[in-house]
């Protein structure tokens, strides 16, 4: 890598950030008792986020849990989704046996996964602040204490306000997973443009194939990953076979994977999650559930799910799939038939658009503005700017791939939780490219930095994450959410694991309730595909009302409907006060739900 080493770096001592005249100094480096005393900050912070911040499990995230359960029955289809990926679910599943077989103990070892994930992304992100400055130092030394203070401590904040308030330790799927390899990735490509080896090739090549397990993001993640190592080969007058080793790796890794996934989908996929987003959010195909062909120029669906009713729409779909709520539990499978086109109006309204929610993250979260401040107090107090700005333009296989990972979602989709790593590679660019140059900034100017960078993150975890103290606040726990509550009061009303239920109102993809009782809903009232273009078409979001006006000859046809679908009860939320309870009906106790059991009514 053609860039000059710090000349400061050999006239201070490595385990002291002081200079015999107690002068600060950044390439001081950051002793043990430092790094266990922030990698214990950081471990409680991702505690508290992770244990306060949500209080029940959202859409997607039920689809990891229930494959989390298939994984011991070996539920195959199930298993091998080609919209989720298994890389979370194994986790999961390996985690459940060492906790209690209940609702909270669940809930427990979920949450001991992430925060094992969290602080695998933690030790990761290390390793990358590790490589980056060996590689701008040009030192070859495996000594691990070869991190510069100023470095070690401008990335905590980082990694503290990104990876707890971009991304987030609390929420129940494979983001941070996948921060964790993109971060031993590029890592990795560091430490081969600094001394080539297969060794380091190799292990490039397992954790990208260990990424597309998790996420299929990684497939192109992992190309662009590749491809920009063996053009820094190139670039260096290097030879790029490291570069086609990982790669043959890659695919050694993934080709299992591969084949299994289209054994389950009935034809060849790499995973379907990129194209279904596109025709989703792109080419604004109705998404996500019950999906009838609608409207015209679509395709058709090869097997959708049974409308059974129309005015409003009752759907049926207690087959194939056992899941908890099976049309967002292999969404592939119920979309199969639609038609994928590429339109460049709409390709233009999606990146512009993906563009203004990219501006919103940045704009909205105070980290953001530290690293910007930080950035400008830095080139000032550089004695040759223009060398800075040489050195950030030679630093490019280190960020360039989090760019183009950037650049990957805006053409598609895009949501904060999928830009955690790239953003805090990002953010950590100008505090690498200030240990590549010849002269540091002063020591005063590398105080002011890093006391701005401590704000940044300490307002963007009070600011963005301030529900988290709200919920310590009120004593708020996930045992005091409505869902819980629900799913706690159906368990002591006698309904048994697997029973299938009727919802009346849906979409019902965030369904704790029913996850946590081991039930299934079979059927659902309402729940039609949302449709972009035609957002207020339609009675969405009415059907409790309905339900609860209709005359009783309404009301038992719909419940007759429920019954034919596989349901053992229904339950419905919203009752009006002026509505007497109807036959058969029980109010679940500490919610304001009623359900009505066939059983008891037979």
């Amino acid at each position: 890598m053609p860039v000059r080493g710090n000349s400061q770096t050999a006239q201070v001592e490595a385990t002291s950030p002081l200079t015999p005249t107690g002068e600060f100094t950044a390439a001081g480096r950051g002793s043990l008792p430092l790094k266990l005393a922030l990698t214990l900050l950081v471990l409680i912070l991702g505690a508290v986020e992770g244990w306060f911040e949500r209080t029940d499990f959202a859409t997607d995230a039920i689809s990891y849990l229930d494959i989390s359960r298939a994984i011991p029955s070996k539920d195959w289809k199930m298993i091998l989704n080609p919209l989720w990926s298994v890389g979370y679910p194994l986790l999961l599943a390996a985690a459940r046996p060492f906790f209690p077989p209940t609702s909270a103990g669940e809930w427990l070892s979920i949450h001991a996964v992430n925060l094992m994930v969290f602080f695998c992304a933690w030790l990761a992100f290390i390793f990358l602040l590790q490589s980056a400055s060996r590689l701008v130092s040009g030192s070859l030394s495996s000594d691990k204490s070869d991190l510069p203070e100023f470095l070690l401590l401008a990335g905590t904040a980082v990694f503290i306000a990104i990876e707890l308030c971009v991304d987030t330790a609390s929420r129940v799927g494979p983001d941070s997973l996948v921060s964790t390899f993109f971060f031993l990735a590029t890592a990795l490509v560091l430490r081969i443009l600094q001394s080539q080896s297969y060794r380091i090739a190799l292990g490039l090549g397992l954790v990208l194939g260990a990424g597309y397990w998790s996420k299929g993001i990684f497939l192109p993640l992992s190309l662009i990953l590749v491809l920009v190592l063996g053009a820094a080969l190139a670039w260096k007058k290097r030879n790029p076979a490291s570069a086609f080793v990982a790669l043959v790796v890659f695919a050694v890794v993934t080709l299992p994977y591969v084949a299994a996934l289209s054994w389950s989908y009935g034809h060849f996929t790499l995973g379907e999650s990129g194209r279904l987003n596109y025709a989703f959010h792109v080419n604004y195909l109705p998404r996500w559930t019950n999906w009838q062909g609608q409207p015209a120029g679509y395709g058709t669906p090869i097997h959708p799910t049974h409308e059974v009713m129309k005015n409003p729409s009752l759907f049926v779909f207690g087959e194939p799939y056992h899941n908890t709520y099976p049309p967002f539990g292999n969404v592939a499978y119920w979309y199969e038939g639609y038609r994928q086109f590429w339109s460049p109006k709409y390709q233009v309204i999606g990146i512009a658009r993906d563009i203004r929610y990219l501006l919103q993250i940045l704009f909205t979260q105070p980290i953001f503005y530290a690293v910007a401040l930080s950035m400008i107090l830095l080139v000032a107090g550089t004695l040759d700017r223009r060398e800075w700005f040489q050195s950030a333009g030679k630093l490019w296989p280190f960020y360039v791939p989090a760019l183009l990972g950037v650049a990957l979602y805006v053409q598609v989709h895009l949501e904060a939780r999928y830009l955690g790593s790239f953003l805090a590679i990002l953010c950590l660019v100008p505090f690498v490219t200030t240990l590549s140059v010849h002269k540091m900034p002063s020591a005063t100017i590398q105080r002011i930095v890093l006391a701005v960078m401590a704000l940044g993150a300490l307002l963007n975890y009070a600011i963005v994450d301030r529900a988290v103290f709200a919920h310590i606040r009120h004593h708020d726990t996930f045992q005091d959410d409505p869902q819980w509550k629900l799913g706690t009061g159906l368990q002591k009303l006698g309904f048994h694991p697997g029973d299938g239920f009727g919802a009346i109102g849906g979409p019902n993809a965030s369904c704790t309730w029913a996850y946590i009782a081991h039930l299934r809903i079979v059927a659902e009232l309402g729940g039609e595909p949302y449709d972009q273009q035609h957002a207020a078409k339609g009675l969405s979001g009415h059907e409790v009302e309905y339900f609860w006006h209709a005359d009783p000859e309404t009301r038992a046809r719909i419940l007759d409907l429920f019954h034919q679908g596989g349901a053992v009860a229904v339950i419905a939320s919203d009752k009006p006060a002026n509505i007497s309870v109807p036959l058969g009906w029980r109010r679940v106790e500490g919610t304001g739900t009623w359900v009505y059991s066939f059983s008891s009514s037979q």
